[in-house]
């Protein structure tokens, strides 16, 4: 009786002490910053949300603005559509902060982000340009006897990615032509879209057609990527992300900063055309919008990082953020992306514009080279923060 009595207490000691290694392993892998992720995670579906459906709004007046002006074909009515472009613009370039992380506007699978945003664009594909009366889409009648959605759709960087048939960028020749001066932007006269008497160029009837069918195509890939991100919507995107693993959360919110910020603003859009000092590889190149390009790119990456969203049409946005948490965490490494960021968008104020300019001026050119260096550093600030979350690329 004596031996299994102190077979049993032995067992139940054990026993105790497992149960609290297990809850001591417990407590350690519990995440404290669990609640703040979560919250993170929230704000950034409430801003991804936010800006695509802002952005589909702009695009919707804009897609009026157009129908407008090549139905009714005037100077009034086409600077009215320039201006619905440029205020669309305004709002798409805060969105590209959602990209580079196989989300909603550019996975593999139904991403539309070549519909909507392909560049830099060989403008002759669509239409005519100088030197080519006879170019394009528009003015073949043999290879695109019809104009609608699925032959614009369809034709889409066939032949190559500057092939681009769709988007903003097509939108954009369409209005404003190309851009044969260093003075001004494009000059496309409204009379291209002028059938019968006043008309100039060809084929303006398909012109307007095309124009209406371009426009009509974004804004359906933008309302696409809306109810993607639509928290109303049971199983959209939204409810994806938030309900995601923080980690994996935020590594892709890390990544599309990092890509944003180094990869694709300081190198794909403004080194290489600083490098070959060639509009055709700068953004906007018709509208000389590319200043504004570079601004809203610059500023989507610190408002993910700051959560916060002005909108124009009320949807504000200014939730709890990476910058709350690892203020928290590393208060050092924190101020100095915050620091970072000012200093990035103080070189971008005193860029020259129009960018096509910039590039070539020798005595503008070195600005661009400041804003190329601070958004690498920024890169790497970015990359520092990631770490205390012991996120790397």
């Amino acid at each position: 009786m004596k031996k299994t009595a102190i077979g049993i207490f032995v067992l139940a000691s054990l026993a105790f002490v497992a149960c609290k290694k297990d809850k001591k392993e417990e407590e350690t892998t519990t995440d404290q910053y669990a609640q703040q992720k979560a919250d993170i995670k929230k704000t950034y579906a409430d801003m991804a949300f936010a800006v695509y459906k802002d952005s589909y709004t702009s695009a919707v007046t804009l897609q009026t603005a157009c129908h407008t002006f090549a139905d009714n074909p005037s100077q009034a009515n086409l600077d009215a559509a320039k201006q619905a472009w440029l205020d669309a613009r305004e709002i798409y370039g805060l969105s590209e902060i959602f990209r580079f992380v196989d989300g909603p506007i550019d996975n593999t699978n139904n991403g539309p982000e070549g519909l909507i945003n392909a560049w830099p664009m060989d403008e002759n594909y669509v239409d005519y340009v100088d030197g080519e009366p006879n170019a394009g889409i528009i003015n073949d009648l043999v290879n695109y006897p019809t104009i609608d959605q699925t032959t614009v759709s369809q034709a889409n960087e066939v032949g190559g990615e500057t092939k681009i048939s769709s988007g903003y960028h097509a939108v954009e020749f369409l209005l404003w032509g190309q851009d044969l001066s260093a003075l001004s932007a494009g000059q496309r006269p409204y009379t291209d879209y002028v059938v019968g008497g006043g008309g100039t160029a060809s084929n303006q009837g398909r012109r307007a057609t095309y124009l209406k069918t371009v426009v009509d195509l974004l804004v359906l890939a933008l309302n696409q990527v809306k109810n993607d991100w639509d928290p109303a919507i049971t199983g959209s995107y939204y409810h994806t992300f938030t309900g995601m693993d923080s980690e994996t959360a935020l590594r892709k919110m890390f990544n599309s900063m990092r890509v944003l910020a180094g990869d694709e603003l300081a190198g794909e859009r403004i080194y290489v055309a600083y490098q070959n000092a060639s509009q055709e590889d700068e953004h906007s190149c018709f509208s000389d919008n590319t200043h504004r390009d570079i601004y809203l790119n610059a500023l989507a990456v610190e408002n993910l990082y700051k959560g916060t969203y002005t909108s124009p049409f009320g949807n504000h946005v200014n939730g709890y953020a990476l910058e709350d948490l690892v203020g928290t965490i590393n208060s050092t490494k924190n101020t100095a992306l915050i620091n970072r960021f000012s200093a990035t968008m103080g070189f971008i104020d005193v860029m020259y514009h129009p960018f096509d300019q910039a590039i070539i001026l020798p005595a503008e050119r070195p600005k661009v080279m400041d804003v190329v260096t601070s958004l690498q550093a920024e890169q790497a600030d970015l990359d520092a923060v990631a770490a205390v979350f012991s996120i790397t690329f």
